[in-house]
């Protein structure tokens, strides 16, 4: 395995790298105010997430309110 390049300020795994590996996963969100939501991780720009739950509602996250993402178990 090689060692990932980055500039002078990065060093490891990228937090675009670590969406990717969610994409299209179940994931939980939690956000300042301590509500956590649940969905299925579809979708990540430069500002914001967004994530279907299994009621079909969509939500835009701003990353700026997130707390924490991990994969839901």
């Amino acid at each position: 395995m090689t060692k990932a390049q980055h500039g002078p300020q990065q060093w490891g795994r990228l937090a675009a790298d670590f969406y990717v590996g969610l994409q299209e996963q179940a994931v939980i969100v939690a956000v300042v105010g301590g509500q956590k939501f649940k969905g299925t991780l579809i979708g990540v720009d430069i500002y914001d997430i967004l994530i279907r739950q299994d009621t079909g509602l969509e939500l835009l996250i701003g990353k700026g309110q997130i707390v924490y993402v991990h994969r839901a178990t």
